[in-house]
C-alpha cells in the first residue's frame, strides 16, 4: 500500500501521527486522539488530516507532552480544556504550552510561575506560593521562546532528541555536527554489531548504545 502524497509532504514538515505521539509519550493512541476532540479541544490541530488520520505538528507534540503531564497530575479534563482555550485566546497562540513558560500544577489548576508570582491561567488570579508538583518529564530546548527540540530522556539518553528541522522530525542521535536517526543506528547495530555501526556512521559507541536503548524503550 502506497503512502498518500499528502502524508509524505506532512512528513517533510515534521508532522507526527497520533500513534507516533502516543509511543513517544507512553500512552494509548486513542488517548492522544481524544485530546484533539471536544469543545474546546485540549490541543488544536494545525495540520490537515489525510485519509481520515490526524497529524500533529512538532508544537502539537510538545503541547501533548504538557497536556499528558497535567492530566496525570490530577487536573480535571474539563478544567484543563477551559484553561487551554483561555491561554490560546490570551496569548493569541494555537499552542501556548509549546512556548518557553514555566508551567506547573497543584493538582487542580494550571499555574504559571512568573517571577515570584503564581498565576492561575484559567482565572488570571494570583495565588500564594505553595508546594507544587515536579516539573515535566523530559526536556524541551527553546530558542527565541519557541520549542526547538525535545530530549525525551535527557538523563539516560542525552544524545537522543526530536528536532523538526532534522530528519523530518524522526528521533535522532546528535553528536557534535552528526545527526543520525535512532532507528537507522539501532538497525545497523543489530545487523553489523555496535562497533561496526559506530565506525560506519562516524559516531561513538555511546551514541549507538543510546540509539538502541531508545528504540527498545519505545518498542516496549
Amino acid at each position: 500500500m502506497q503512502t498518500p502524497p499528502d502524508w509524505i509532504e506532512l512528513g517533510r514538515r515534521g508532522a507526527f501521527t497520533t500513534t507516533q505521539v502516543a509511543v513517544l509519550l507512553g500512552v494509548e493512541p486513542t488517548k492522544v486522539a481524544s485530546w484533539l476532540s471536544g469543545n474546546p479541544p485540549l490541543i488544536d490541530t494545525d495540520l490537515p488530516s489525510v485519509a481520515g488520520r490526524i497529524a500533529l505538528s512538532f508544537d502539537g507534540l510538545v503541547e501533548a507532552r504538557a497536556v499528558n503531564y497535567l492530566l496525570a497530575a490530577g487536573v480535571p479534563r474539563r478544567r484543563l480544556s477551559k484553561a487551554m482555550k483561555a491561554m490560546r485566546e490570551r496569548w493569541a497562540d494555537p499552542h501556548p504550552l509549546a512556548r518557553e513558560r514555566t508551567l506547573t500544577t497543584d493538582g487542580s489548576a494550571v499555574l504559571e510561575l512568573n517571577g515570584e508570582n503564581i498565576i492561575d491561567l484559567l482565572t488570571d488570579a494570583y495565588l500564594h506560593p505553595e508546594v507544587l508538583r515536579p516539573a515535566l518529564a523530559g526536556r524541551v530546548v527553546f530558542k527565541s521562546g519557541r520549542a526547538a527540540w525535545l530530549e525525551p530522556y535527557p538523563d539516560e539518553m542525552p544524545l537522543v532528541r526530536i528536532d523538526p528541522s532534522r530528519a523530518f522530525g524522526r528521533p535522532i542521535v546528535v553528536e557534535q555536527e552528526t545527526a543520525i536517526p535512532t532507528e537507522t543506528l539501532a538497525n545497523s547495530a543489530l545487523v553489523d554489531g555496535l562497533a561496526e555501526a559506530a565506525d560506519w556512521f562516524g559516531v561513538t559507541g555511546e551514541a549507538v548504545d543510546q540509539a538502541v536503548a531508545f528504540e527498545q524503550r519505545i518498542a516496549a
